[in-house]
């Protein structure tokens, strides 16, 4: 079985794993040692257990510092045949690991090393320059009717965050999207946060940020059903509209909603920590329910899949 150690000087062990899980949900396989927080630990005794109980394993090891203590302290396990020692830790390369099969080899490991040292760059607030298909035809971009829509649509997820983590580093792949459009309104007329929304995805993956109506649009385009594409939406109103305007849709998901709106929690029903909707948006998720009655909510992929309908039954 593969286990992942991370190892660092103080506190910045756990704290990553806590981020980790935030993004990827909670994994039995991975250990954490704050090295030298507390004194009257022996942090030796502690990686002799350790070792000893995963003999068998495979076990990924990620320490903070190459020259630092910890990492030194490590160096005796590395000549295992079961043990890979890995050192300057960082966020996406932890993320690559937690995603990957169980058969982990090196020269996956030195495409990981690589690709999580492009991660750290400095951020240039330039436009990124969004190319719609030349030859989209005019008519196609000015149809308000979709009655006899072909569109087909890899997944419509709900989720007051858009683009982040748990969408960039796992649905992505879990979905093995080519394209996200993000189908919001606020969002496609602010040009930072525009940005910052196709800044967030990993290198191949296209991402547009349009109005609801404009996405909406560009989904009935035929080249559209040609890639797997991921739609984002803020709102389940918005999904809504995106669901009935629209032929098909492989996967829907409701994953976070309702926590940023300023909306008294009081006034809302609360399906789980992350989903609050108000009686409106209630009303549209019945209404989706009907059109898809296999709508589930799911903040990851390694979470329990629920359908919504069964939920939404027992709090009437």
């Amino acid at each position: 079985m593969k286990q992942i150690l991370i190892a660092t000087h103080g506190k910045m062990a756990s704290g990553i794993r806590y981020t980790l899980e935030l993004v990827v949900g909670k994994m039995a396989e991975i250990t954490t040692l704050d090295a030298y927080v507390n004194p009257e630990e022996d942090v030796e005794q502690i990686l002799q257990e350790y070792f000893s109980c995963h003999k068998e394993d495979r076990v990924l090891v990620f320490t903070d510092l190459k020259g630092g203590s910890v990492n030194q302290k490590m160096m005796q396990y590395a000549g295992w045949p079961n043990v890979t020692l890995i050192t300057g830790i960082n966020l996406p390369i932890l993320l690559q690991a937690a995603l990957a099969g169980e058969n982990v080899t090196d020269s996956e490991l030195e495409e990981w090393i690589e690709s999580s040292r492009k991660e750290l760059q400095l951020i240039s607030l330039k436009a990124a320059e969004e190319k719609i298909p030349e030859d989209m035809p005019a008519a196609a971009a000015q149809s308000e009717t979709f009655e006899h829509s072909q569109a087909k649509i890899t997944a419509l997820r709900v989720d007051d965050r858009l683009i982040h983590g748990q969408v960039a580093m796992t649905w992505t792949k879990q979905l093995r999207v080519e394209g996200i459009i993000v189908a919001n309104d606020d969002a496609a007329n602010d040009s930072t946060q525009k940005m910052a929304l196709q800044m967030a995805v990993p290198a191949g993956i296209r991402v547009l940020v349009k109005p609801v109506g404009e996405a909406v649009r560009m989904l009935n385009y035929p080249k559209a059903s040609q890639m797997r594409i991921l739609v984002l939406t803020r709102t389940i109103r918005d999904a809504l509209t995106i669901r009935q305007n629209v032929g098909e849709i492989g996967f829907l998901n409701i994953g976070n909603v309702g926590r940023f709106d300023g909306i008294d929690i009081s006034r809302k029903k609360v399906l789980t920590p992350t989903i609050m909707i108000t009686p409106e948006e209630t009303e549209c998720l019945e209404k989706l329910i009907e059109l898809d009655p296999d709508t589930c909510m799911q903040q990851v992929p390694g979470d329990e899949r629920k359908l919504v309908k069964d939920v939404i039954g027992k709090l009437k």
